[in-house]
């Protein structure tokens, strides 16, 4: 900008600016009030970036020079402060003297207060002056390595299973930097611009946004699984408005996640988390250090004392966030819960904020040994670092009970390492070209890797391992570098103006919600949600404690009562219209299923490459089944199980599998069980086979054993070995037959859907299969409904 020099003696209108000039050079001014003064001649003095934390120091800009606290001539002073993407440059007209000149004051009524504020002249008491920070090329090597660990994670790469640790560093960068924008501005101009901070973050992170959210509209409506649609409706509506995390986090899915693909925005949880502290942390900061001096002494005082508060929120408010968590892991919170709170990932955020205002607050810049010191505590912090990243995963407990503050811990010294000392060992590392490059591009990394893992699948792609990794990075990074120099930088730089951003604005995030809503439609579709298969099963439940009225058929048959007991494809099952196909066939179904629960009891069991415990309460069927059969008294007793039979279980402290002998001998004696005690009154026992499920992959594109189907093969075999078993008591019907024919999993028969997430039967689909099997298991019961006799069993339930 140019000033123009009025003449000597003349009023003077005096601006004071803030200019953010970025990485890639685009600039956005912050400009003070103007207020009118009688005043010599001034000359602007420009604070450049500088590097290495380096204070006030002069350099000659100009021929001047330095007389007792007086500066003569032009000078250049280093003050500048960088988030990465915006870098705080100061340009400010100062007298003769070199005194600083504040903004100005309002008085009442909302006019402009012309009368002088504080000058301040010598040296700055309170710290160096806007802890001088420039573009640091190893902080986008820190964000290069924080992506990379990150997509290892999501890649499946064993040596990484600590990778989403990557987002705290991510935190931790986050919190440091723009806390020191905020300080930087604060102690330059006296005054925090919030408008213009909230649009420097819209600008930077919102349209790269806004095209990710179209591309996963384009993935609902033409790739996604039926199921998995109206999630991501809600999904996108959160990410757009920043409250993803909150989305995931009381989203209550735990159980579903099994039987659904992850969501493609799954990954906007930390956006979410960054966005809500980037709104309440410049208004806290802004409330800590709003004032009204009127003096130089009152103006340094006041200074110190805001920064000092400022500090100390930020340690307090991280260690109560730390302490958040450790309290809802105690409470026996769902680690889920503690993952995604803001409350309780904040801690990263405002760690990376006190270090921010601590160097802004210190007095003394660090020693020659205090560097030597500094340098080594960042490579011991960065090795601590990867060999967490190598050893610890999501499910440590650990993490929740105090280790993502220590995360941040280790993270700050780092940071701390590479920006105090420029020339350290790590900081040359992290400097390395490539890495920087990946640092800048690390958004757009971030946003587009996760969706695009999901859709290049192996089954869509044909690929696996290596090859797979290599082309979803190829695709990751193509999408990356398009929206990076197409959409994101245009409009941080300003290249692309924006017409009347306040209405173009809310307009552009209107039509991304039309288009989602669009493509998520899911009107004529009997696609259900996770929440929808959670409140079938309350439904059945509570429908299924008593028979339906019932009346004699027109042959004078009194009506058949049935028993389904089983788990949550059983559920299902009863939920769909099969129920409907039975009443018709004069025929009152009751219910004995549980979500999760087989007939396999084993304390241990594995699926999608995770190991847990045994859903509680599923010990005990045996006494539900037992207790139902005696309120029902059923004729007929339907047994669906298998989901959880051929999952991987723990026997005898060693993991097995449906086809080793010593487990198909122990899932044979609890079929036997479960036809003993359905049939203690006499009912006929029907097994339905197992339908095959849907594939199901791994990040590396393996497919998860539990959803083979040569375990479904084997345990249908087992179920046909029971039936023998138990001659002129126990038959079989061929489920498997009629949904997946041939052994084959489809989602449709004949443009029916069947099976809406790989796995439950849909409506539609209980009524193809009540129609094939219903008839026959009639046919077979009602003959002899009326002359039961109880069946002694000699193996007691339990």
């Amino acid at each position: 900008m140019t000033h123009r020099r009025p003449a000597a003696g003349a009023p003077t209108i005096e601006r004071e600016e803030t200019r953010l000039t970025g990485n890639e050079h685009d600039t956005a001014r912050i400009t003070a009030p103007a207020r009118l003064r009688q005043q010599a001649p001034r000359r602007p003095e420009r604070w450049a970036g500088g590097s290495g934390g380096r204070g006030a120091t002069l350099r000659d800009g100009a021929p001047g020079r330095r007389e007792g606290g007086r500066t003569v001539g032009g000078l250049t002073r280093p003050g500048a402060f960088s988030d990465g993407d915006t870098t705080t440059e100061l340009v400010i007209l100062v007298d003769d003297d070199s005194r600083l000149l504040p903004p100005p004051q309002r008085s009442g009524g909302g006019r402009r207060d012309t009368s002088p504020g504080p000058v301040e002249t010598g040296p700055d008491t309170t710290g160096p002056f806007l802890a001088p920070l420039g573009h640091n090329p190893a902080l986008d090597g820190l964000r290069a390595f924080a992506v990379l660990a990150v997509i290892g994670y999501h890649a499946g790469l064993s040596w990484v299973p600590g990778g989403l640790l990557g987002v705290d560093l991510f935190f931790v960068l986050s919190g440091f930097l723009i806390t020191g924008l905020l300080i930087a501005e604060y102690r330059a101009t006296r005054r925090i611009d919030l408008r213009d901070f909230w649009i420097r973050r819209v600008r930077r992170l919102l349209p790269a946004l806004l095209l990710l959210l179209v591309a996963v509209a384009a993935y609902a409506k033409f790739i996604a699984a039926p199921a998995d649609v109206a999630k991501i409706r809600m999904d996108a509506l959160a990410s757009l408005f920043y409250v993803a995390n909150w989305r995931f986090a009381l989203s209550d899915q735990s159980y579903f996640d099994h039987f659904s693909a992850p969501s493609p925005l799954l990954h906007t949880w930390s956006l979410a988390v960054e966005e809500q502290f980037y709104v309440l942390w410049p208004l806290i900061v802004f409330l800590l250090m709003r004032h009204s001096a009127r003096t130089v002494d009152r103006w340094k005082g006041q200074r110190q004392k805001a920064q000092s508060a400022a500090l100390t929120v930020a340690v307090l408010g991280a260690e109560a966030s730390a302490l958040i968590g450790l309290v809802l892991l105690v409470l026996g919170t769902d680690p889920s819960r503690i993952y995604y709170g803001t409350e309780t990932r904040v801690q990263a955020l405002l760690t990376g904020a006190a270090l921010a205002v601590w160097r802004a607050q210190r007095k003394q810049l660090p020693s020659e040994r205090g560097k030597k010191m500094l340098s080594w505590a960042g490579v011991a912090a960065a090795g601590a670092l990867l060999v967490i990243w190598a050893t610890v995963d999501g499910e440590s407990r650990g993490l929740y009970a105090g280790g993502f503050l220590g995360v941040a811990v280790i993270v700050a010294v780092l940071v701390a390492a590479v920006v105090e000392v420029p020339n350290s060992p790590i900081a040359r590392v992290l400097s390395f070209g490539p890495l920087t490059y990946i640092g800048k591009i690390s958004y757009g990394l971030y946003l587009w890797h996760w969706p695009v893992f999901l859709a290049m699948s192996a089954s869509r792609t044909g690929l696996t391992g290596v090859p797979l990794l290599l082309a979803r990075l190829a695709v990751t990074l193509a999408f990356t570098l398009l929206s990076y120099y197409l959409v994101e930088n245009p409009i941080r730089r300003q290249r692309v103006r924006v017409p009347m951003p306040l209405v173009t604005t809310p307009a552009a995030i209107a039509a991304v919600v039309v288009l989602a809503l669009v493509a998520t439609n899911t009107s004529g579709s009997s696609a259900r949600t996770p929440a929808d298969l959670e409140r079938l099963a309350r439904e059945v439940q509570e429908a299924g404690r008593t028979l339906p009225p019932g009346s004699p058929d027109a042959a004078g048959n009194a009506p058949l009562r049935m028993l389904v007991a089983g788990d949550s494809l059983a559920t299902t099952l009863l939920a769909s219209e099969f129920a409907d196909v039975a009443a018709r066939m004069n025929v009152q179904v009751a219910d004995a299923t549980m979500l999760g629960c087989g007939v396999a009891r084993l304390p241990i069991r594995r699926i999608e490459g995770q190991a847990g415990p045994l859903t509680t309460g599923c010990e005990n069927w045996p006494a539900r089944f037992t207790q139902r059969v005696r309120e029902v008294d059923p004729d007929i007793a339907v047994l669906l199980v298998g989901r959880w039979e051929v999952v991987d279980q723990q026997f005898e402290g060693r993991w097995t599998r449906v086809g080793d002998p010593e487990y198909d001998a122990y899932l044979g004696r609890e079929l036997d069980l479960a036809i003993s005690t359905l049939s203690a009154r006499g009912a006929r026992v029907v097994l339905f086979t197992t339908p095959a499920f849907a594939a199901r992959e791994a990040a590396d594109g393996s497919q998860f054993p539990e959803t083979r189907i040569e375990r479904v093969v084997r345990f249908n075999q087992l179920l046909r070995a029971a039936a023998e078993r138990h001659p002129g008591v126990a038959s079989v019907a061929d489920l498997a037959g009629v949904l997946t024919p041939g052994d084959r999993y489809t989602d449709r028969i004949d443009g029916i859907l069947t099976r809406d997430d790989g796995v439950h039967i849909t409506a539609e689909g209980g009524r193809l299969a009540g129609e094939a099997l219903l008839p026959e298991i009639v046919q077979q019961a009602r003959p002899t409904s009326t002359e039961r006799t109880p069946v002694v069993t000699t193996t007691a339930p339990g």
